[in-house]
């Protein structure tokens, strides 16, 4: 079983390749948060998989309170295998360690992280990646998921992530503040002059957080964000916005070589 939650496509990719290696099914994070489904079951011999992306050094908040009220049955201590992969435009930090706190009685038996495009470009100094970086990533990324794979298939029980520098730093001092100051959907608005209400931004928020207006047509945020940026980067005409920062910073989703 691997639970998965995504935005702009990168977690969602790997964990249907990791899927479709190790004969898992997948579980949706999103969908089971919005349908209120926090217990489930384990088949007999069955793993806990858990992919997600990284924010700010850290696990999504999302996915941190799911498992706050996540239940499992059959699960095995000490002989349930359990694993989380962190999608990341270039390290994670402690997210690994923040991960296994918040399993609480479950083991966290091992940790990987796989290096996906950037997408996180509401801050100054932060972007998407070039092309030619954002098509190398892709493109190595098949290699990565197949090494992650085999490890899960042989039950290894080893953290093969890519910290980064200063990991102590960014996730106990820089994520505290992101997660407190700038996880709110208050900026974000879409250009009624380029907005033709496709719905294309509804359509990709995972915690159906947006509604179009029915008087204008236009986007509407109701305070239930992820801050997944799923919508300004689906957005076919770039109306979407986050103040002024992201003007003239780029757009990315997942879409396969």
């Amino acid at each position: 079983m691997i639970y998965w939650f995504s935005g702009t496509g990168n977690s969602r990719w790997v964990a249907g390749q990791l899927a479709r290696r190790l004969g898992e099914r997948l579980m949706d994070i999103a969908d089971c948060v919005a349908r209120g489904d926090y217990r489930h079951s384990l088949q007999p011999g069955e793993s806990i998989g858990w992919v997600f992306p990284t924010y700010s050094w850290g696990p999504p908040p999302v996915v941190l309170d799911f498992i706050a009220r996540w239940h499992i049955d059959g699960y095995e201590k000490g002989r349930t295998y359990c694993y989380m992969v962190a999608t990341c435009g270039d390290d994670v930090g402690l997210t690994a360690d923040i991960f296994a706190s918040a399993l609480g009685y479950i083991d966290l038996s091992a940790a990987f992280s796989v290096q996906m495009p950037n997408n996180y470009i509401l801050l100054p100094g932060f972007d998407t990646d070039p092309a030619e970086l954002e098509r190398s990533k892709i493109a190595s990324a098949p290699r990565r998921i197949d090494g992650v794979a085999d490890a899960i298939a042989r039950r290894g029980r080893v953290t093969d992530v890519v910290t980064g520098s200063h990991k102590w730093l960014k996730s106990r001092v820089i994520r505290p503040l992101f997660l407190r100051l700038l996880m709110s959907d208050k900026r974000f608005a879409a250009d009624p002059s380029l907005c033709n209400s496709c719905g294309a931004c509804v359509a990709s928020c995972p915690m159906r957080n947006i509604t179009l207006d029915a008087a204008d047509g236009m986007p509407r945020w109701h305070g239930c964000c992820a801050m997944c940026l799923g919508c300004i980067h689906r957005c076919p005409r770039r109306a979407i916005q986050y103040g002024k920062i992201t003007r003239a910073k780029g757009r990315y989703y997942f879409k396969p070589l």
